[in-house]
């Protein structure tokens, strides 16, 4: 996928694995602490290489011929600045559709919650309107298409990578923490009131 569409790949995982690890944040009353770390796992280790990896080897495709020629990069002196911007794009629009997600599910607006979701979806439609032949034909290499190309491969891991990690976020880190309020005691507690 190309930068648009990657970039609103991340704004729907972060919209969706934050409605995911919502009620462990409200639990322990912080976003900003172990739920984010959960969350960024896929992205710091998976995702944002990727689009590294798009923007050193395909730079023509992923940025739709935009700064670049046909096929990369003209210079070499420019990578290092646009693959940081690459993983800062990555960056903010997942922790900002998370951080999205956290203050208008605290204040019970789903409609705005979702806001991501309508975001992504208004940038995927535009990018298939203005370049539909851009995200199908990668530049540079005589006309090869997106699914005979290893781009195409990697859009597709990116894809499950995030959507996998989502699954797994559901089934072991979104339960809120166990509550031990005033009169109650843990079982783990030294104060328990057990005697030998």
């Amino acid at each position: 996928m190309t930068l648009p569409l990657f970039l609103a790949l991340h704004l729907v995982y972060g919209t969706l694995i934050a409605r995911v690890m919502f009620p462990r944040m409200r639990g322990e009353g912080e976003v900003l602490g172990p739920p984010l770390l959960i969350m960024l796992v896929p992205v710091a280790f998976v995702t944002a290489p990727i689009g590294t990896i798009f923007m050193r080897y395909s730079g023509g495709w992923f940025l739709h011929s935009l700064l670049v020629g046909e096929g990369s990069v003209a210079y070499e002196r420019f990578h290092f600045g646009l693959l940081l911007a690459v993983i800062a794009g990555v960056a903010i629009c997942t922790i900002g559709a998370i951080l999205n997600v956290a203050i208008w599910a605290s204040r019970n607006s789903t409609k705005l919650a979702n806001a991501g979701l309508w975001l992504a979806g208004a940038i995927v439609v535009a990018t298939v309107t203005l370049d539909l032949r851009g995200i199908i034909t990668v530049p540079g290499t005589g006309g090869r298409h997106l699914w005979s190309h290893p781009v195409g491969l990697l859009s597709v891991a990116a894809v499950v990578v995030l959507f996998a990690w989502i699954a797994v976020a559901k089934k072991r880190f979104s339960a809120p923490p166990p509550t031990t309020g005033p009169g109650t005691s843990s079982p783990l507690s030294p104060l328990s009131g057990s005697r030998a």
